[in-house]
């Protein structure tokens, strides 16, 4: 039982430093998605929607 009690301790003191990090004024937000980015996005579903749909007629 302290097994678990011991991972709880350090499961929420991990959770406050990641949100006290978070919150913190130097903390850089990454940039947003750009049209680039949608494009590669869309092509790389397509070419995995394209590879199942191929994989399915391979016996």
């Amino acid at each position: 039982m302290s097994r678990s009690n011991e991972y709880d301790k350090k499961l929420a003191d991990e959770i406050e430093k990641r949100i006290s990090e978070m919150e913190s004024e130097d903390c850089e937000f990454p940039k947003r998605f750009g049209k680039k980015d949608y494009i590669v996005l869309a092509a790389v579903c397509a070419v995995c929607l394209i590879l199942v749909i191929a994989g399915g007629f391979i016996r």
